[in-house]
């Protein structure tokens, strides 16, 4: 926050932490998973799987089972109802419908079926799959009324010849979508890519058209071929991303190869921009390296809302420099993330400003200022992304990536789910904290909500979820929900004195998100006489975690008096986040400047320095004055400290200036701001901005690394830890997924010193402790565990001994 004339820039962000070792009690563990949080949409379906999500979190669709179908079902979680879409009409004979997605808007539903809703250009014999669209009632559309979109069009009837493996790509309205179908003329298995636009007419030029980079020429024999497939449109329909075992992006397309002859060829991704002068070059190799796409191919596309990042995965050790695990014996599949955009210029596939391409499934979200990411030590997958490409969620089975892991389970494609927060910098884990951790790694497919704060899943772990409720068979697949609110800062702002009558000069208030999610600002509201003026917080703008938007706000006295407002940017919806501030000012003689007008320190630990500023105070009036006052307001005082100044017992003369100097002291977790206000002995002031961000950073030790005492099962550990949040709840337990067995409570410096009981079950060698906080404070240490201590028995005469 400050003048927005200022050159000074905020720097980086961090969170909190630190004191010393004392006492603490032993207390029973409290759920850190808000009522509300996590829902199940699956209601009383059961096998319910591949949820598709709507971009503002309201509508779910899912596949679930009636007997021995499949069908789908949408489910509104606002009014918490679900309902069947795809019931089987009564003329028609009974199929399964897979594959559902939503479009952004949530008005359009397409699916997968054998069941023919089209008795006209749809048949009722044999194997046959067809894409059917539904626009929703609360849309326009008629109840149960599927529109069928995979027509051929030399005869106007269905198809029957759509691919199961790859769900139908839709845009943001629904107004086009992308399936996979059979290649007339080739072997079969070999897919090809059509997009339709049903503002179109059946059967009239522009409704249909084939993917581009499809190579002239049936494939070879020397490889088998899967074709084009794993379609995913942006929402204004211009970028297709897909995969093909094709080399789509050359200028003539041929077929690729594969590192064994007789086997399936390697599949990249790629992406066509649909509306390029020059289609010539339209298609570009996402899954490459300086145009050479990747040996070990890439799979599983997801595009932001505008078609800027892609994300997918690929077994590839030369995509990005990493430390890998290694390849035992196939290597671990990794997420990546590439930017066609690296500079935010809006122009995209131009020559990159810097490397276009990341890992995600990495320690700390791939993001690191020194060395190399360090990747997770098994496979990741199934990446979902949200609209601005901030967030990326996937599947994982490592167990490295944070502090604690997770049990594993469910089928082979569930693991862990997590989520990359790109910008800040870090990964978190969508069902976490102590009440959490008995929840094993069962969970796939997920889907994220525009903001990423509503991310929709299947899970086979529903049962012991917090929040799920239990209505279905136990063990049966659910889909469930789980809704972040994002953590927003705005620091206090005050115009000084300002004028009467005349407008101020402007300034700006600076909203922080902190995760997790992004946060799109709709309402943006301040109190009379101060006026919005301009900014980046505006309806339309995603402001990741970790990135702030701007409010650019004037000053206007019309009476003699001091004035004091609110200024609110909130979102939309229920639960949306917003956050208010107070504004101030007052009409007088404008005698006081500071410089700079607002200024974040380096980040710091709690209970820790943080960093120093030093405040120029100028005279700007025609008159000798002096300071008579230097105090610190606003939302976090407490947090900084004065620890010079220049200013008091002295004159200040017209164009002199004198300096405080502030220091960074943080007492509490995240954004913390306060105001400097600098004041002569007739009431004229001026006033600074100060925040920082802080963090907690804990540490861990016990009694089997300080002391030679071992640690045994069933018998007692001594622990002590430090930097934790004050008068808070910890959790202990081992990282292996089961739930903690102990909990401590630290006191008022954020410490403890505690000793408890290890499991009398507990497997020997190696293993590593962790203790769980509130606020992301973890701590972890390695201990050896081993076994029993053995007892000998004496001698006693007559039993043989």
């Amino acid at each position: 926050m400050g003048r927005i004339t200022s050159t000074r820039r905020p720097r980086a962000v961090a969170l909190m932490a630190a004191a010393a070792v004392l006492s603490a009690a032993v207390v029973p563990a409290r759920s850190v998973l808000a009522d509300g949080l996590v829902r199940q949409a699956s209601a009383s379906v059961a096998d319910a799987g591949d949820p598709s999500l709507s971009e503002d979190g309201r509508w779910v669709v899912f596949t679930g089972k009636v007997g021995e179908r499949t069908s789908v079902f949408r489910t509104d979680l606002e009014s918490d109802t679900t309902i069947e879409l795809t019931p089987v009409p009564n003329s028609a004979r009974a199929g399964d419908t897979i594959r559902p997605v939503i479009s952004a808007d949530g008005c359009v539903v397409a699916v997968i079926t054998e069941i023919p809703f089209d008795l006209f250009r749809d048949d009722d014999r044999d194997e046959r799959w067809d894409v059917y669209r539904h626009l929703v009632p609360e849309c326009g559309g008629p109840p149960n009324g599927w529109e069928l979109i995979s027509l051929s069009q030399r005869s106007g009837t269905a198809l029957d010849n759509v691919f199961t493996d790859s769900a139908p790509a839709l845009t943001g309205s629904g107004s086009q979508i992308a399936y996979v179908h059979q290649v007339p003329g080739s072997p079969d298995g070999v897919g090809t890519i059509t997009i339709v636009d049903i503002t179109v007419p059946v059967s009239a030029p522009g409704r249909e058209t084939g993917v581009a980079g499809t190579p002239a020429e049936a494939p070879n024999r020397a490889y088998l071929y899967r074709g084009f497939r794993q379609p995913v449109l942006s929402q204004n329909g211009r970028h297709l991303a897909f995969v093909a075992d094709a080399t789509a992006s050359e200028a003539l397309p041929g077929w690729a190869d594969g590192p064994v002859p007789g086997e399936y060829a390697a599949t990249q991704v790629y992406v066509w921009d649909r509306f390029a002068s020059d289609q010539r070059r339209a298609v570009r190799l996402v899954s490459g390296r300086d145009g050479v796409p990747s040996a070990a191919g890439a799979t599983s596309p997801a595009m932001s809302e505008d078609g800027r990042v892609i994300v997918f995965t690929s077994r590839d050790r030369m995509l990005v420099s990493a430390a890998l695990p290694k390849c035992v014996p196939t290597c671990a599949s990794q997420v990546y993330r590439f930017d066609r955009d690296t500079d935010g210029n809006g122009i995209f596939d131009e020559p990159p400003k810097s490397d276009p391409l990341a890992m995600v499934s990495a320690i700390d979200a791939g993001v690191v200022t020194v060395g190399v990411p360090r990747a997770g030590n098994a496979s990741s997958w199934a990446p979902a992304v949200n609209a601005d490409g901030s967030q990326i969620a996937f599947v994982t089975d490592a167990t490295n990536l944070l502090p604690s892991r997770r049990a594993g389970g469910g089928g082979a494609d569930d693991g862990d789910l997590l989520v990359a927060e790109f910008q800040l910098g870090q990964l978190r884990r969508v069902l976490d904290g102590a009440d959490a951790t008995g929840v094993p790694g069962a969970h796939g497919r997920p889907a994220l909500s525009k903001s990423g704060q509503v991310i929709v899943f299947d899970t086979m772990a529903g049962d012991v979820i917090d929040g799920v409720r239990d209505v279905t068979t136990a063990g049966t697949r659910k889909v469930v929900t789980v809704t972040a609110t994002p953590q927003l800062s705005l620091a206090s702002l005050d115009f000084g004195t300002v004028l009467l009558g005349f407008e101020s000069t402007e300034l700006y208030a600076k909203v922080l998100n902190s995760g997790p999610g992004a946060f799109e600002p709709t309402d943006v509201v301040v109190s009379p006489n101060f006026k919005i003026s301009g900014g980046t917080c505006v309806r339309g703008v995603m402001v990741a975690a970790g990135t702030s938007c701007s409010v650019n706000l004037t000053f206007n006295p019309t009476e003699p008096r001091g004035y004091e407002g609110t200024l609110t940017v909130a979102g939309q919806g229920a639960g949306a986040p917003s956050v208010s501030a107070t504004i101030r000012g007052a009409a007088g003689e404008p005698t006081l400047l500071a410089d700079p007008g607002g200024v974040d320190l380096e980040t710091a630990i709690v209970g820790e320095i943080g960093g120093r500023v030093a405040i120029d105070v100028d005279n700007i009036g025609f008159l000798p004055t002096s300071v008579g006052r230097i105090v610190l307001d606003g939302a976090h005082p407490g947090d900084f400290e004065i620890r010079g100044q220049s200013c008091t017992n002295r004159a200040l003369n017209p164009n002199a200036s004198c300096t405080v100097e502030v220091e960074f002291h943080p007492k509490g977790v995240g954004y913390r701001s306060a105001l400097l206000i600098v004041s002569t002995p007739s009431g004229q002031y001026t006033s600074a901005v100060l925040g920082g961000f802080a963090r907690y950073s804990p540490t861990f030790e016990t009694t089997a690394q300080t002391t030679d005492e071992p640690a045994r099962p069933g018998q007692t550990l001594g622990l002590g830890g430090a930097g934790f949040p004050p008068d808070a709840v910890v959790a202990i337990g081992f990282d292996d997924g089961t739930e903690p067995f102990a909990t401590v409570t630290s006191n008022a410096e954020g410490s403890f010193l505690a000793i408890v009981s290890l499991p009398a079950r507990l497997r020997i060698g190696e293993r590593r402790l962790v203790a769980t906080a509130s606020d992301g404070a973890v701590a972890n240490v390695t201990i050896d565990v081993l076994g029993s201590e053995s007892r000998i028995n004496p001698a006693v005469p007559g039993f043989g001994f």
